[in-house]
This record gives structure tokens, C-alpha cells and sequence, in this order.
């Protein structure tokens, strides 16, 4: 009977032999690691020696090609035996071609090439509960995304995609599969793994649903918070309408959530320690905020403005070089984003509310404050900028009062007609 040699790549690298998993150091980046992940890969079709050499030294120059490749395969062949791999070479090279030493003894088996087997198996199943047999089996072997550590190279991208897909297609029949079974515990145990495989696939979404069916409303509006925070506040996009239609579905069946209006006075409580605390010793300045939380500010404001007519004025602020014109370099474009967003928060009252609004721009709701009031504020916040960034350091700004907006808007429309 052949003993069995696991090569696992999904969710990370690891080699065992039967029941042993080999000892293969703490580096999981090595070279010589990289070049065996590309033979194992491969399989005992191989690999051309040019293919290996652009995967393991990708674009870096080398003196001796050859050289190098060699004495990256006897690091490879002496550090594998000495973890317990069988065989006299380990990585056979023939013609240009290098693959895994065949020996009769043992059977290689691959867990990206056993995921693909049983994923075409499910697809070309006919019975239903074998079909499903089929997919539970893939989604359980597949422990994370193809060599996480060699995640941006090339040869491990064009892999990863592929077999993502696949993956895709599993998590999209099981997450079918139990909602039809109505069995939502198992629902929300599928999108959960995915989500913590994949957090940028929108798998939250589905956690929300899977929540949601369960009718456990308290902890899908955690999750909910949870995400629009990431939408809003990291990536700084609209809340995408997938996760909209989720709110609107929790509204429609949380009544109460709670009458204890103390206790949603803590928690509001605690979020702002939270952000005093994250700033440390800097001065609570004026509000950061989203750029969908900037707009429903300022159609609060506006309707606010209308009834009491206090004066409020809209500053745009836009950074540019020591000429005027747009900054290229993106480097020096963040770094100075980030004194601006500074500046601001250091410069201004905390009454005040700002957003970021493009990367080289900032937009600000002044509330009481005069038009001749706004020049002031901008040298202010100039002077700061200049401090932290060097004096060639500027930024322009144009105002607007609220005041103004809606004859402006009756102006551009009747330009229109």
C-alpha cells in the first residue's frame, strides 16, 4: 500500500507524510520554499525551467540564471530531506522540466488538485443529496485562499482567481441549499467561514440575511453597524443597496430594541470616550465625518437655517502645489491630505463638521460663522498646514453660504431652460 504525501497550499503551505506533518522552519517566505510550492503545484506534469525561474525571482535582476536556479534547488532538496521528505532528489530535473521525484511507494496528493476533482464531481452530479455531499466535501478542504504568503505573485494570482471562482460556486449552492432546508444556522456558519476567507466579497450581507431568518435581529444590527462603519468610515464609499435593503428589512421587523433610553444614552456615551480616547492628547477638534453623514448634516442644517436663520457657510478646500496647480505625485498627495485633515481638525471649533471629499479635497459646514469670518478661519488652518508641511506647503478654498444655495439652484435652472 503507498503511503500518502499531503501537499496543502489552501490557507497556507504545509507537508505531511501519512499522518506526520513535516517541520519545514518558521521563514514561510524562503525562496527555496517558493520554488517547491511551484514544483508541488505543478504536479508531475512539471514546470519549464524558464517558468520557474520568473516565479521564484519574478523580475529581479540575476548575474547567472542558472546559477542562481541551481543553488536554489539543492537549498530546496537538502532542506526538504532534512524535514523527512523521501526520495534521493526530492525535485527531479529533466530536459528543462522540473516536477516531483516519482517514487512507487508514495502517492502525491494535492489539496488544490483534490478541491477541483470534487468541485467538476458536484457539477456534473445529477442526485441532489449527492450533489450537495459533493460541495460540503469542497467547502470543508478549502481552509483559506491559495499560499497567502505568496499571495501577490504572479503565478500564485492567476491560481488563486481560478480556484476563487470555484469557491464561489460552492458557497453560492450550500447558501441555496440551507436556505431552501430553512436551516439558517448552517446558513450563517457557511457565509461566516467565507467572510473570514474573503472579508471584501460582500459575505457580510449575507451574514445579515442568514441573521435576519434566524430572527436574531439584536445581533444582525450589530453586524450591520458593523459594516457600514467599514463602507463609510475605511473605504469611504456609499453604503452599497444590497446592505440598504438589509436595514430596511430589520426596521420592518425590530420593533423595540430597547425603551431604556439611559441605556442608549451609555452607549452613545461610550463611542464618544471611544474616539477621545483614540485621539489621545490631541484636542477634541471639529466633527470627521463620512460624506453620506456630511450630507444628511447639511440637509439638517439647511432645513435648521431656514426656521432659526442663523449663518452657515460651505468651504471647499483643495491642495495644490506652490503654483497653484494639481499635485501629481500621490505619495506627497496623501501625506499632505493627511496634515490637511490635521490642520483641520486642530483649527477648527468643534461645532464645525468636515469630510474628506476627493483625495486631494475637503469639504466644511462653518456654522455661525460670517462670510468676512472665513478668511480668517482659512489663514488659520493655512499657518498650521505650512508648520507641518514646510512653508511652499498650499491649499486654495472657495465658500459658499447656504443661504445661497437654492437661488443659485433657481438661476442654474431657468440657464437651463
Amino acid at each position: 500500500m503507498k503511503t500518502k504525501i499531503y501537499v496543502q497550499m489552501l490557507g497556507g503551505f504545509s507537508l505531511s507524510i501519512g499522518e506526520k506533518k513535516l517541520d519545514l522552519g518558521t521563514n514561510n517566505k524562503a525562496n527555496f520554499l517558493k520554488l517547491s510550492e511551484i514544483v508541488f503545484l505543478r504536479g508531475l506534469g512539471g514546470v519549464s525551467k524558464r517558468d520557474l525561474i520568473d516565479g521564484v525571482f519574478g523580475h529581479k535582476a540575476l548575474l547567472d540564471e542558472n546559477n542562481s536556479l541551481n543553488n536554489l534547488l539543492h537549498q530546496a532538496r537538502t532542506q526538504l530531506k532534512k524535514a523527512g521528505m523521501p526520495g534521493k532528489k526530492i525535485i527531479d530535473g529533466k530536459r528543462g522540466v522540473y516536477a516531483p521525484e516519482y517514487d512507487p511507494n508514495y502517492d502525491y496528493v494535492l489539496d488544490v488538485h483534490e478541491f477541483e476533482d470534487i468541485c467538476l464531481k458536484a457539477k456534473n452530479e445529477k442526485k441532489p443529496e449527492k450533489k450537495f455531499s459533493y460541495y460540503q466535501q469542497a467547502f470543508a478542504l478549502y481552509k483559506g485562499e491559495l499560499l497567502p504568503e505568496f499571495a501577490t505573485d504572479y503565478w500564485v494570482i492567476l491560481e488563486s482567481v481560478r480556484l476563487k471562482r470555484l469557491y464561489d460556486d460552492v458557497v453560492d449552492f450550500l447558501g441555496e441549499y440551507f436556505k431552501e432546508q430553512e436551516d439558517y444556522e448552517s446558513l450563517f456558519e457557511i457565509y461566516d467561514k467565507a467572510n473570514k476567507i474573503y472579508p471584501d466579497n460582500g459575505w457580510q450581507i449575507e451574514m445579515i440575511d442568514a441573521l435576519i431568518l434566524k430572527k436574531d435581529y439584536k445581533t444582525a444590527y450589530e453586524l450591520y453597524t458593523k459594516c457600514a462603519h467599514y463602507y463609510q468610515d475605511e473605504l469611504e464609499v456609499p453604503i452599497p443597496e444590497a446592505l440598504r435593503s438589509c436595514y430596511e428589512r430589520l426596521s420592518d421587523n425590530v420593533r423595540v430594541v430597547t425603551d431604556d433610553i439611559r441605556q442608549i444614552q451609555a452607549n452613545i456615551v461610550r463611542k464618544d470616550e471611544k474616539l477621545k480616547s483614540e485621539m489621545g492628547a490631541r484636542k477634541m477638534g471639529a466633527y470627521l465625518c463620512p460624506f453620506t453623514s456630511f450630507i444628511d448634516i447639511y440637509h439638517v442644517l439647511r432645513r435648521n437655517l431656514e426656521r432659526r436663520g442663523s449663518s452657515i457657510f460651505m468651504m471647499l478646500c483643495t491642495l495644490v502645489d506652490y503654483e497653484g496647480k494639481p499635485i501629481q505625485n500621490q505619495e506627497k498627495l496623501n501625506a499632505r491630505a493627511e496634515i490637511l485633515e490635521q490642520s483641520l481638525s486642530e483649527g477648527l471649533r468643534k461645532g464645525d463638521v468636515y469630510t474628506k471629499y476627493s483625495s486631494s479635497q475637503y469639504l466644511i459646514l462653518l456654522i455661525g460663522t460670517k462670510r468676512e469670518d472665513c478668511a480668517i478661519i482659512y489663514q488659520r488652518i493655512s499657518r498650521r498646514v505650512k508648520e507641518l508641511a514646510g512653508s511652499r506647503a498650499e491649499f486654495r478654498y472657495r465658500i459658499v453660504s447656504l443661504a445661497e444655495i437654492p437661488g443659485i439652484l433657481e438661476r442654474n435652472n431657468q440657464f437651463e431652460e
